[in-house]
């Protein structure tokens, strides 16, 4: 039992061996494992960068991480090639450069002289302890940034309570022509500290009035971040370059100003901030409109395709090829039985059942892995017919052959002759049928996605669809649409290629003399 075992194992690693020498024997096949090998590579890379929860964040987008990225930019390589873009910046973990109490104007203006120099605002007025931050940002571009937002990680001790303390923060941007604009004014809590965008109407007025412009307020919220990071010319805006200072300034109000300096020096409060400046470039593969980064969705669709393309046509070549063989071998009734099945489900129309099962899904609730997994297994159950019909007409002539007669007549068993006479020499076929199946597979998913048919995770036929929803917006953003339909066609093509260098080995007829 044991020698026969072995010979088996053998006999199907001979036909892989041979299958793969003939693979990477053509430039055809090399460039075929080339791109598999980097679609594994990028599979690994992005299970172990991802977290578990990304599906989850990815179908939400109006909730964090994707509001604090800008919208609709582009990637940041573009400008490499001449395109006008203003860079996104994140500038992570400020601590405080100034601090202290608060008792009169002069104690405020000496830690945040912006505070009395921004367009419109007064001598300042305010009783409490206060922080502030500072970073700068570079506008080299003729492009306006979309937005600046300040985020805020607020740590205490448990003797703190958080609700209790009011917070003022202030934002301040310096431009390059110094000239200070308030641009944000919030009273929030210790407990509800957590960000503050650009106000559109903060500085709306006094830059009306300063720079003696023929627009009303309403108007100029609408052009809010023109008119922080440019300067007017004529009727016009054009962007101004150079460095911008951002300042925010937070006061602590509610209770002593003594307590709370008390407070922070002994780190019972620890507070730090992060300004995030968004430019009309992100990342590698730029952002969608909801904010989403395109690299990271497109890094999660490497393993879903490898899982639905091989599980799917794995699947399919396992069923058909032993249904196909045990119905050419042991024929009659067992025969019959098999092809009409086949029969049957080959006269199916499989997209509208398709469609109306992932109508079925997303009416009962279902999301993710599971619902994907219930259009696979669709995907399976009505598409192994074909790999039967042609395993079940291989192994009648293989049946046929004289060394099969000869096992039989020295009384080798059924098993044995499958084992160790039919299934090493469809090993082959095998393989072509199970890499012609991979695209199929990949592109079913991706065409139900387009057509609606929403499994809840993000795959590159998932943001194609995205794509094809917001069209009027996706007309102008090929980073949107490019990158997930250049590499659906990349990975067709890398297991094309394999099938057809497989497929000279299934074929005498084909095979290099």
């Amino acid at each position: 039992m044991k020698a026969r075992e072995e010979g088996i194992i053998i006999s199907v690693a001979r036909s892989l061996r041979g299958g793969l020498r003939e693979v990477l024997s053509s430039n055809l096949g090399k460039a075929g494992v080339a791109i598999l090998l980097f679609m594994i590579v990028m599979s690994a890379y992005s299970l172990y960068v991802l977290p578990s929860d990304f599906p989850e964040k990815w179908k939400y987008p109006t909730r964090p991480p994707w509001v604090f990225n800008p919208r609709n930019a582009q990637p940041q390589w573009v400008e490499l090639f001449g395109a006008k873009v203003a860079d996104t910046a994140i500038f992570s973990n400020l601590r405080a450069d100034r601090e202290g109490i608060v008792l009169s104007p002069d104690a405020l203006l000496r830690l945040a002289p912006e505070a009395e120099r921004a367009l419109g605002v007064g001598r300042p007025v305010f009783i409490g302890y206060a922080m502030v931050f500072r970073t700068s940002y570079t506008l080299d571009n003729a492009a306006y940034p979309q937005d600046v937002i300040s985020l805020f990680k607020v740590e205490t001790s448990e003797k703190v309570n958080k609700s209790r303390i009011g917070v003022v923060v202030l934002m301040y941007i310096t431009r390059p022509d110094n000239i200070v604009l308030k641009t944000a004014e919030e009273r929030l809590t210790l407990a509800t500290l957590d960000y503050v965008k650009i106000d559109q109407g903060a500085f709306a007025s006094p830059y009306i009035s300063h720079f003696k412009l023929n627009i009303s307020e309403d108007e100029m919220r609408t052009l809010y971040y023109i008119a922080v990071f440019g300067k007017p010319v004529g009727k016009d805006f054009e962007p101004l370059q150079g460095e911008y200072q951002i300042t925010l300034l937070l006061l602590f109000t509610g209770i002593d100003p003594r307590e709370v300096q008390s407070l922070v020096r002994n780190g019972d409060i620890r507070i730090s901030a992060e300004v995030r400046v968004f430019g009309t470039s992100y990342g590698l593969l730029g952002t969608d409109n909801y904010g989403r980064d395109l690299f990271q969705g497109i890094l999660f669709g490497f393993p879903v395709a490898l899982a639905v393309g091989f599980l799917v046509s794995l699947a399919i070549v396992a069923i058909g090829l032993t249904l196909g063989v045990v119905s050419g071998y042991f024929g009659g009734r067992v025969d019959e039985i098999i092809q009409r099945t086949v029969d049957i489900i080959a006269n199916i129309p499989l997209l509208p059942l398709l469609i109306l099962v992932g109508v079925a899904i997303q009416t009962r609730g279902y999301v993710g892995w599971p619902a994907l997994a219930v259009i696979m297994f669709i995907l399976v159950i009505f598409s192994w017919g074909g790999v039967a019909i042609i395993s079940r007409s291989m192994a009648l002539s293989i049946k046929s052959e004289p060394y099969v007669e000869a096992a039989k007549a020295l009384g080798a068993s059924s098993a044995r002759i499958v084992f160790r006479h039919i299934l090493p020499q469809l090993i082959p076929y095998a393989m072509a049928a199970l890499v012609f199946g991979v695209p199929g597979a990949i592109l079913a998913e991706a065409g139900l996605s387009v057509l609606g048919i929403d499994h809840g995770l993000p795959t590159w036929g998932r943001i194609l669809a995205d794509a094809q929803a917001n069209r009027g917006i996706a007309y102008h953003m090929w980073w949107w649409v490019l990158p997930p339909g250049i590499l659906l066609g990349l990975f067709s093509f890398a297991f094309v290629a394999l099938g057809f260098t497989l497929e000279t080995i299934v074929e005498p007829r084909l095979r290099r003399r």
